[in-house]
């Protein structure tokens, strides 16, 4: 008796369902998507750290310029001037949020070459945050006249958001407070032998951020009416 033949099944040969093609797709999305999330997350930490050393960069380059420009305080003693009232005094004086000096070296270069008259300066704005701004104009042997053009023109700032900015001065010759907060040239007609500046900022975390840094003042008193240097003796180290 022959065995009847049974027909070759056609599962082998039959599609994927509609079911299967959506589990397939949604699998498919879920990884695409969890792949996604983690490049997001990459390129996003890639950027805060991009952005983190261009900030701190440009901080740093900054400091440098103001350091320089600090470093060449030049002391310099105006003539009188009988007709602003003026007696002769030397052109420097600070508090702890301002100071006013003669300096070899200007922010703006191609706008103001040789002796400058420098003012910074703390400056609060409507939010409360505290910006450090720098003016200046050329100093052309008529004080009176340098300061009132300085004192009128553009603010350069050169850190903002800041909750504090504190100026101090080393005095050599105050034993109990070497470094001071308020500098008079008028009355002791010599320069600090270092200038401290300390600003502290905050990050978009919270996390307070200080910047610190100690210039020390070189240059001797210039009197314009002798030619003569003034000799105060010489510098000590500079201590903090």
């Amino acid at each position: 008796m022959m065995t009847a033949m049974k027909k070759p099944s056609r599962q082998s040969d039959r599609g994927f369902t509609l079911l299967e093609m959506l589990i397939a797709v949604t699998l498919v999305a879920m990884m695409a998507l969890s792949l996604w999330a983690v490049f997001r997350i990459s390129i996003r930490s890639w950027s805060r750290g991009t952005d983190f050393i261009d900030t701190n960069q440009r901080h740093r380059s900054i400091l440098d310029l103001v350091r320089k420009q600090m470093a060449s305080t030049y002391g310099l003693i105006a003539p009188a001037d009988p007709q602003q009232g003026l007696a002769s005094r030397l052109i420097f004086s600070g508090t702890e949020t301002s100071m006013r000096f003669i300096s070899l070296n200007s922010l703006h270069f191609q706008d103001s070459p040789g002796l400058t008259l420098v003012i910074y300066e703390i400056v609060q704005d409507s939010n409360g945050a505290y910006s450090l701004v720098e003016k200046e104009a050329r100093y052309l042997g008529h004080p009176g006249d340098q300061e009132a053009s300085a004192d009128q023109s553009k603010a350069t700032p050169v850190f903002s958001n800041l909750i504090s900015c504190v100026f101090e001065y080393f005095d050599p010759e105050n034993r109990d407070t070497p470094w001071v907060r308020e500098w008079d040239g008028v009355k002791l007609r010599r320069l600090p032998e270092a200038i401290s500046v300390t600003m502290v900022s905050r990050d978009p975390r919270g996390n307070d951020l200080n910047r610190h840094m100690v210039v020390p003042i070189h240059s001797e008193v210039f009197d314009r009416q002798t030619s003569l240097i003034n000799p105060f003796g010489a510098r000590r180290a500079v201590v903090r």
